[in-house]
């Protein structure tokens, strides 16, 4: 598989998907909330369902811990692509991001927040991670499911996988 976004140019996803958009109405509780599109080809023959991530590994130097930005799940066998702000699609099943945590700052951020695309807001650049699985099953997971859910139904039922890796900030 092959996966790609006009939102990622020359290595470096576009500002307005995440903490420098100028658009006001893109941030809800101060998370950036306008996701970029997704586009795949070559699929596996057998595929019946896609998943995706989208994670910060280098937020283990910052906060200690991988930042989870984006889960999808139940993307039709058909789909081809998502569009630009996809996330805001009432009936495209996202799972609990890092925007989740229980303390601090994050304790106030409803989980219908976090149950949706939660886009970069790093200090220095990062680099970011989207994988798009290509799944013999659909995983059956419902709206604000949590990663290890994602990943223990996805086991054994991965046909083929692709990942962009783009920087921001």
């Amino acid at each position: 598989m092959k996966l790609t976004s006009a939102g990622v140019v020359n290595g470096v996803l576009q500002d307005k998907y995440g903490n420098q958009s100028k658009d006001a109405d893109a941030f809800v509780y101060g998370i950036p909330q306008y996701s970029f599109p997704l586009e795949w080809d070559d699929v596996p023959e057998g595929t019946k369902s896609f998943a995706l991530e989208c994670m910060d590994y280098d937020n283990t130097e910052d906060e200690g811990m991988i930042w989870i930005h984006w889960l999808v799940s139940e993307i039709s066998k058909d789909a081809r692509s998502l569009a630009e702000n996809a996330a805001a699609d009432p009936a495209l099943v996202q799972g609990m991001t890092s925007w989740n945590l229980p303390y601090g700052p994050y304790e106030e951020i409803p989980a219908e927040v976090c149950a949706h695309y939660g886009g970069p807001s790093p200090d220095t650049t990062h680099q970011y991670e989207v994988t798009l699985y290509a799944l013999s099953e659909p995983l059956q997971l419902s709206q604000g499911f949590f990663y290890k859910e994602m990943r223990r139904k996805m086991k054994d039922k991965i046909l083929d996988q692709a990942t962009l890796t783009f920087n921001y900030g």
